[in-house]
């Protein structure tokens, strides 16, 4: 796209964990926003999680990945209408009671909990993301651009396949084949999040962020997107 066509249309950049989050969604919502500038970046892994990641870097982190694009694209930070930050969950809000002792070092999710060798990783995860999420969920803008997030739960994988605890190795595929059911009715993915997604999320944008903090809800099959969807009226 060139730098003109770029600055006519308003360019919103979605931040996801990883590659196979920005195939499974990023042409869906290019062909809903027709009169917009999508572009997805990932930022390979859950900055929320990264015990390297403090607070005061994880916007800096964000906002790199969006100047990129800029660079890239020739264009200023007036240009980026909005960032749209989509969180995974990982049942980040759960009660220290749904962590459970399990027989694998890799955390185990479930709609009901989490099970760990290591239930204090667990523990100690969950406050560290929820409070890094609630961090950022606070911002209104990163260096001047507006900034929003909204969430997958448990993860994007759970939201969109109704499976958890995916393979890494079988990610791609699940996303390019979740495209393929959408391509060329990408309108009809809305009707997919509020029909077989949504699973009870108030309507409301704040009202759907306290629903996900509440008892294991974080652990289950929810979203939030549909809101940016009312939001933003395409």
């Amino acid at each position: 796209m060139s730098k003109k066509t770029a600055e006519l249309k308003k360019t919103v950049v979605f931040i996801v964990e990883g590659c196979s989050d920005k195939k499974a969604l990023e042409k869906i919502f290019q062909k809903i926003y027709k009169h917009k500038n999508i572009i997805f970046k990932f930022t390979d892994g859950d900055i929320t999680s990264d015990e390297n990641i403090s607070a005061d870097k994880a916007p800096e982190l964000i906002y790199r990945k969006v100047y990129a694009y800029m660079q890239d694209k020739k264009l200023l930070p007036r240009h980026i209408w909005q960032i749209v930050h989509i969180f995974d969950m990982d049942g980040a809000y759960i009660p220290d009671a749904a962590v459970v002792k399990g027989t694998t070092s890799e955390y185990i999710y479930s709609p009901e909990n989490i099970s760990c060798k290591n239930v204090n990783s667990v523990l100690e995860r969950n406050r560290r993301k929820s409070k890094l999420m609630d961090y950022l969920l606070s911002l209104q803008n990163i260096k001047g651009i507006p900034y929003v997030g909204y969430f997958m739960s448990s993860n994007l994988d759970h939201a969109l396949y109704n499976i958890q605890n995916l393979d890494k190795e079988l990610k791609g595929d699940y996303a390019d084949a979740f495209y393929s059911e959408f391509a060329g009715k990408e309108e009809l993915f809305i009707d997919f999040l509020r029909d077989e997604v949504v699973n009870g999320v108030p309507d409301s944008f704040p009202a759907s962020w306290k629903y996900i903090r509440e008892g294991i809800h974080s652990l289950e099959r929810h979203t939030n997107l549909h809101v940016y969807f009312d939001i933003n009226p395409v």
